[in-house]
């Protein structure tokens, strides 16, 4: 199996034992307060309360998860920002009759975009693209 399927059967898995858990702790609060002779708008108000909290867990959930989704969708953006760039020259290059120049061009390009792919993707970027200056 690929992993997405195994990802998605590892969620659907985590969501399934979440909610019986959750039905098993619910059912269990609930017992012991029938037990005690609690009834009635208490019994209502602590439902309430266990529902709003589980509400509030699946929405500070799902509101990480959209930041990390967020993040992920910057760096692709990142990385075909500075992709394109390296690449822009190359197409300009049937039109150099310099072979020389044109070697230089494809190697600073092949070299801006390594450097995307190491700092970029890692998340570290602590220095910028080479320069034309560097490449020689």
């Amino acid at each position: 199996m690929s992993k997405r399927v195994l990802r998605g059967n590892r969620k659907a898995t985590i969501s399934v034992i979440l909610a019986f858990v959750s039905f098993c702790l619910g059912t269990l609060v609930e017992f012991l307060q029938l037990a005690q002779g609690i009834r009635g708008w208490t019994l209502v108000v602590d439902n309430l309360a266990a529902a709003i909290l589980l509400g509030l867990v699946v929405f500070v959930y799902e509101r990480h998860r959209e930041r990390e989704l967020l993040r992920r969708l910057q760096v692709i953006e990142l990385m075909n920002h500075h992709v394109r760039n390296a690449l822009q020259p190359v197409m300009y290059l049937p039109y150099s009759q310099d072979q020389q120049q044109q070697l230089n061009m494809i190697r600073d390009a092949v070299h801006r975009i390594d450097w995307a792919l190491r700092e970029i993707l890692p998340g570290s970027t602590e220095e910028g693209p080479p320069s034309n200056d560097a490449v020689a």
